[in-house]
């Protein structure tokens, strides 16, 4: 047995001493081609995070300008519309005063009042589960 593992060793280190190239033969060479694709691989890197941080600030920009373009030709047909108009905020302000309430209410009482009313609900409800998992548990206790 111990003499097959000693052929068997001995076989294994000459194949492999048999072969002229051996990957460490130029350790300067190798150690410098290693660090330049190591460089070579980070710059890619870079360069493509660049290029991509490039095209969505570009996108972003167009996308901005295009709103903005699009905002003051909006406006512009707006005051180029109005100005024959006779309109006025005065107007406006004195026919719609009272038309939106209702009950005496406008839309922003109403509003508080519904959520006041669903907080006050929930707060309920609340309490209600926490009395009767009390009362529940109090029973559990109680028994043999």
């Amino acid at each position: 047995m111990y003499r097959k593992f000693l052929i068997s060793a001995f076989l294994i280190i000459s194949i492999i001493f048999s072969f002229s190239i051996c990957l460490a033969n130029d350790a300067t060479n190798m150690l410098e081609d290693a660090g330049n694709n190591i460089r070579n691989a980070i710059g890619n890197v870079e360069n493509g995070v660049e290029g991509a941080a490039k095209d969505a600030s570009n996108t972003s920009k167009d996308a901005t300008e295009n709103m903005t373009q699009k905002a003051n030709n909006i406006g512009n047909e707006l005051m180029d519309n109005n100005n024959g108009d006779d309109y006025t905020a005065t107007r406006v302000a004195t026919d719609t005063a009272n038309s939106n309430s209702f009950m005496g209410m406008d839309a922003n009482a109403w509003t508080w009042l519904i959520v006041g009313i669903t907080a006050i609900a929930i707060i309920a409800l609340i309490w209600y589960y926490t009395m009767q998992l009390r009362s529940s548990n109090n029973n559990n206790d109680h028994r043999d």
